[in-house]
């Protein structure tokens, strides 16, 4: 019988098997002939949901080990990484899509110069982690951190739900004006805004903590 402290991990591990399948049914997305709409919907359908049960997973696993004091080693390195490849990912995914743009949008749905963008962030946040972290500091994510994750969820989501036609299946008609072009545009600078503004912090935090350890 697996230990209970590793519940978190599994969950965390099945996120990443969630992940994978998200990415088949986005690819689904990105090979569809432009004519075939029912393929795409339908593709666009099931990334959806599995993206979503996906990143809700992420709020679980972090809840349970802080709950019941199951945090471990391997969960504290394998969650941030499984988190940046599903957002990341999918990022890439959507850049690489024709089929979730729409007639009136005032930009890319994800423009290649802002997952590159994204992607330094990562990188940076992650070597910044692993550097205050060995002086044996602890260097979780912050409001900010927190708070872009969300919005690259949700900007993640929208297209890809009203591709799939989810307001129309959950009966919510009111979502599809998720993807008014303004409101989607708003939404990507806000995520864009937050991930520079998240990564200066982070680089403020670590650069404070590895002064106090040089001091010391």
């Amino acid at each position: 019988m697996i230990p209970s402290r590793h519940i978190p991990n599994l969950v965390t591990m099945s996120r990443l098997v969630l992940a994978i399948g998200a990415f088949w049914f986005m690819g689904e997305v990105v090979d569809a002939d432009p004519s075939d709409s029912e393929r795409i919907r339908s593709a666009s359908f099931w990334a959806f949901w599995l993206f979503l049960i996906a990143a809700v997973s992420d709020f679980l696993d972090g809840w349970l080990a802080r709950r019941n004091g199951w945090v471990t080693a391997f969960g504290r390195v394998a969650d941030p990484v499984v988190d940046k490849v599903l957002t990341l990912g999918s990022l890439i995914y959507m850049g690489a899509s024709d089929h979730l743009a729409r007639e009136g949008d005032l930009l890319a749905v994800m423009p290649v110069w802002a997952v590159v963008l994204m992607l330094a962030r990562e990188f940076l946040v992650t070597a910044l982690r692993g550097l205050v972290e060995s002086h044996g500091l602890s260097f979780g994510a912050d409001r900010y951190g927190k708070l872009k994750l969300i919005l690259q969820v949700v900007y993640i989501a929208v297209p890809f739900g009203v591709a799939g036609g989810i307001p129309e299946f959950l009966g919510l008609h009111f979502l599809e004006h998720t993807r008014h072009p303004y409101l989607f545009a708003g939404m990507f600078a806000l995520m864009v805004g937050l991930t520079v503004v998240s990564g200066l912090n982070y680089c403020v935090r670590g650069a404070r903590l590895l002064a106090g350890t040089e001091l010391k």
